[in-house]
């Protein structure tokens, strides 16, 4: 209910003290139109993003037990030694994952130990882990996405060959270590129990190494016999019945061409495969409609989910007590995705929306502006200063003019130099670099010319320009000044807010966008 006061937690000593207990959201709009009550832990709530935090706990937790690390307490060791004070070598975590489970045990380490972390990771795993993984400190082997785990090639085996040749290695294997299935089972599985009250249907997870399948299933089969499990993997992927299949997959964290030995078939009521194309605009969808910033694989586990409940007949009740109750496991954040899931280019590239999402992207991108030009904004003449004027008239000219930035002109050729910033103006008169005296080129940005690199890399804009463009131009920079062609002349300067009262009056006058 709005406004109910929930206690906050307390203060803990590290962000590792933070695992689990993470919420359970209702998908009220995606679970309405398919008359489910769906439901949602969102396990992305962890400290890394992903529900890995758990098993990586376990498993240090484990080792330690088995006085197989030391605790980093008893060390004073860095970056640059490999060796603890009493001569032994530092302990060396080898993990072939897909990722989240590396990033967890790198993030742990200062809470669970004194150790590093080579992580040998599928091709298909994004850049954006990938530079994640890189913040920590990881040791990072990429491997081919289509060898077989009995390949030499496969991430276990150079992992295997890795961990047998370095000293005081130990391989860390989620796909065969039952700390994986325990603490789903023990601690998972316990939490959704008193979140739900025990009232549950349907169970829906993603399997890769089938560690949360079943440790879930296996207590909450117990507790509530009727409970279906529903299993998800990617098209393609081999995890139900271990035959290596034709064909990738793009998203990740789901999916394998073998059958983990950890998992237990037995307890899985129904699989279901899932395209691509279905987990990314699943996963959009859960971001726009119910504000759950979740991964590429969570968005397979809702799809499965609403593909499951087509079969359950129809539900007409408004009460979500009365309607099938679903639970889904979402594995991870859409953070990790930024140049993937969330980044139209690349689903478009990929061929990754569903019909309803290309055309909403089509229209932002094209079809509201209707093939309107730079020239209809109707912008004012543009107010130029030359490099020779103090940065006192500048000031003023921009304060009485309400202008956030200035073009400055060549007054030899008239042709466009750079620009003032009124903040960056401001700001350097207020700490004392800057004096009314001195001339606007000590203080102008120079233009640098398209694909120099550097922060303002010109790209001319001019009044033929598409407002189609000079919307994509806005989504990485504050404005724009517009051109002739060659930049001979500067005719105006452009802002996001212009482009806004340009489709604001084109409403208001009727015509339709």
């Amino acid at each position: 209910m709005t406004g109910t006061k929930i206690a906050p937690p307390p203060i803990v000593d590290a962000a590792g003290d933070t695992i689990g207990n993470t919420p359970i959201v209702r998908l009220r709009s995606i679970g309405n139109k398919h008359q489910v009550d769906l439901l949602a832990k969102t396990e992305f709530s962890n400290p890394s993003g992903s529900i890995k935090d758990r098993v990586a706990q376990r498993i240090l937790e484990n080792l330690k037990a088995a006085n197989k690390l030391k605790d980093s307490s008893d060390s004073n060791s860095n970056d640059n030694n490999n060796n603890n004070n009493d001569g032994t070598s530092t302990t060396t975590l080898v993990v072939p994952s897909s990722g989240n489970l590396i990033i967890s045990l790198a993030l742990l380490a200062p809470k669970h130990g004194h150790y590093k972390v080579i992580g040998l990771v599928p091709e298909r795993t994004s850049q954006d882990r990938m530079q994640l993984l890189k913040s920590l400190n990881v040791e990072i082997v990429r491997t081919p996405i289509e060898a077989h785990v009995d390949s030499p090639e496969s991430q276990f085996a150079i992992a295997k060959k890795i961990a047998a040749d370095l000293p005081n290695a130990i391989l860390v294997d989620e796909f065969t270590d039952g700390a994986n299935a325990q603490v789903h089972s023990q601690v998972t599985a316990e939490e959704i129990l008193v979140q739900t009250e025990g009232r549950l249907d349907i169970l829906v997870v993603g399997v890769e190494t089938g560690g949360t399948i079943t440790g879930l299933a296996r207590t909450l089969k117990a507790r509530i016999p009727e409970l279906k499990i529903v299993g998800v993997e990617p098209e393609h992927s081999s995890i139900q019945d271990g035959v290596v299949k034709s064909g990738a997959w793009k998203v990740e964290d789901i999916g394998g061409n073998f059958t983990p030995s950890i998992l237990d078939k037995s307890l899985v009521d129904t699989w279901i495969q899932v395209s691509d194309q279905e987990s990314y605009s699943t996963a959009r969808r859960l971001i726009r409609e119910d504000g759950v910033f979740c991964g590429p694989s969570s968005g397979s586990v809702v799809a499965a989910a609403l593909r499951y409940s087509q079969g359950l007949g129809n539900n007409t009740s408004d009460a979500s007590d009365q309607r099938p109750r679903i639970l889904t496991i979402l594995n991870d954040t859409a953070r990790n995705y930024s140049s993937t899931l969330l980044s139209d280019d690349w689903l478009l590239e990929h061929d990754l929306m569903d019909e309803a999402m290309a055309r909403s992207v089509a229209y932002h991108r094209h079809e509201k502006y209707r093939a309107a030009s730079v020239e209809e904004l109707q912008l004012p003449a543009a107010v130029t200063v030359p490099p020779t004027s103090t940065v006192g008239y500048a000031l003023d000219l921009m304060l009485t003019r309400e202008f956030s930035q200035l073009p400055v002109i060549n007054p030899t050729n008239r042709k466009l130099m750079g620009y003032i910033s009124l903040t960056a103006l401001t700001t350097a008169m207020e700490d004392g670099r800057a004096k009314e005296s001195d001339l606007v080129s000590k203080w102008m940005y120079s233009f640098k010319k398209k694909g120099k690199g550097g922060s303002h890399a010109y790209e001319t804009i001019t009044p033929n320009t598409p407002l189609a463009d000079l919307s994509k131009f806005f989504e990485k920079h504050s404005f724009a000044v517009v051109t002739d062609d060659d930049r001979r002349w500067c005719l105006g300067v452009a802002t996001k807010y212009d482009l806004m009262t340009f489709l604001n009056r084109r409403q208001s006058s009727g015509r339709a966008f």
